[in-house]
Formats: structure tokens, C-alpha cells, sequence
């Protein structure tokens, strides 16, 4: 008995032999060419259209993993903590603010006070005055 494909009954087929034909594993061949060539475009696009200071940041990250899980959970990652920075940046300058009136009280209420009203209501104690 042979090996050929003709003669083995149906569903016990065999992939030790198959016909392989040269023209159209060519046409094939260009074919995924031309697709990964427009990946790889849109690719490029993505990655120079997004940069940190001029840093391929993406690129950088495909560096280190293709990994489409590890890709999509950083993405998330970085979507949650971009709220929270926004959160502990502004959080961060009232802090400052706050610690550096502590520091130098004097400079803060030179700078920021509002004496309006204190010399308006201490000039019309001494003049006894209500139209001041």
C-alpha cells in the first residue's frame, strides 16, 4: 500500500506528504510583504508621532516586549495613573505653598496679604470716622 493521499480513506489524512507548488507560495510571499509593510508603516507613524522630549518612548517599550497582554496592561496602567498624578500634582503645590509660609510667614503675608481693610478699619478707629 502507499502513502498517497488518494488512497488513504477519508479523515485519517496525513501532513508527511503534500504537493507544494513554488508560483503561488511566491505570490503569498508577497502578499504578507505587503501587509507587513503597512503595519510596519502605521507602526512607525504611532511610534514618531508619540514622543516624550523627543524620546521614542513606544519603541523603547517594543524593545522590551511584544507581549500583547503585558502591552495592553501598561496602556491601562498608565491611563489609571494619569489621573492620579493631575491628583497629587496639584496636591503636591498647595503643600509647597502651605510649607513655605510656614518657613517664612513674614515674606507670605508681605506678599500675598490684603491690608485693604485692616488700614481702612484702623483709620476709622482712630478718626472715629464712618466714612473713610
Amino acid at each position: 500500500m502507499t502513502d498517497n493521499i488518494e488512497n488513504k480513506p477519508k479523515g485519517s489524512f496525513s501532513m508527511k506528504t503534500f504537493n507544494f507548488n513554488l508560483d503561488s507560495s511566491l505570490e503569498t510571499k508577497k502578499e504578507i510583504k505587503d501587509q507587513l509593510s503597512i503595519v510596519n508603516d502605521r507602526m512607525e507613524k504611532i511610534i514618531t508621532h508619540f514622543q516624550i522630549d523627543d524620546f521614542p518612548i513606544v519603541q523603547i517599550i517594543l524593545n522590551m516586549t511584544h507581549d500583547k497582554e503585558v502591552l495592553k496592561g501598561l496602556s491601562r496602567a498608565i491611563d489609571r495613573v494619569a489621573d492620579l498624578v493631575e491628583i497629587r500634582d496639584g496636591l503636591t503645590s498647595k503643600l509647597k505653598i502651605i510649607e513655605h509660609a510656614e518657613k517664612d510667614p513674614s515674606w507670605f503675608a508681605s506678599t500675598f496679604g490684603d491690608f485693604t481693610q485692616n488700614i481702612d478699619k484702623d483709620l476709622q478707629d482712630l478718626l472715629g470716622d464712618t466714612n473713610v
